[in-house]
């Protein structure tokens, strides 16, 4: 289906290992959308009984196929997983530069699965992906956080940041994900 790059990333944070993976054109057709794709990966591949909370439970960052195209409100992107405020499927979307960029990189989304050991963040610079240690980071607000890894990884372009903060840190069960200081999603505590 037109519009989608093809091609989802995975992280394995227990490992340390990323991958690519993708879903069948017929299943971006019938499940349209990041929301639809996101659940339809989920229910193929996850256990729907993992707690919200266990290396079992994914996050699920993914892009619809005309996000990024100038068409008028196409920046949005969705964050989904099993909620830790409710306990079933849960979803937010944002708005903001995230999702574009990420098309832009040649993704449709990100699949976050297990647990590191270690505080790590992802790092996506044109080709080279990787995770970097985050202990440094650990604590820092969203804004100081947002301001000092624009300023660490600045080369040509400003980067584009997604991050918990202190209230996904602390296990806050409503806890967002804030993109870039200004765009947050806060539905269902996906930020945990």
């Amino acid at each position: 289906m037109g519009g989608y790059k093809n091609r989802i990333l995975e992280v394995d944070l227990s490992a340390s290992q990323m991958d690519t993976t993708d879903v069948s054109g017929e299943d971006k057709r019938r499940f349209i959308g990041g929301s639809g794709v996101s659940a339809k990966l989920f229910l193929d591949r996850f256990n729907l009984k993992a707690q919200p909370l266990s290396p079992d439970n994914p996050l699920i960052v993914m892009n619809g196929p005309i996000t990024g195209t100038t068409l008028p409100g196409t920046s949005r992107f969705v964050a989904c997983g099993k909620s830790p405020l409710t306990g079933i499927w849960g979803e937010g979307t944002c708005g903001g530069n995230f999702g574009p960029e990420l098309k832009f990189a040649g993704m449709d989304g990100i699949i976050f699965k297990g647990v590191s050991p270690t505080p790590v963040y992802l790092s996506i610079e044109d080709d080279e992906i990787e995770l970097r240690d985050d202990s440094e980071l650990w604590g820092m607000d969203n804004y100081t956080l947002t301001d000092f890894l624009k300023q660490r990884h600045e080369k040509d372009k400003s980067p584009k940041i997604l991050s918990i903060g202190q209230a996904g840190e602390n296990l806050v069960k409503f806890a967002a994900i804030c993109n870039d200081k200004g765009d947050f999603i806060g539905r269902t505590g996906i930020g945990l």
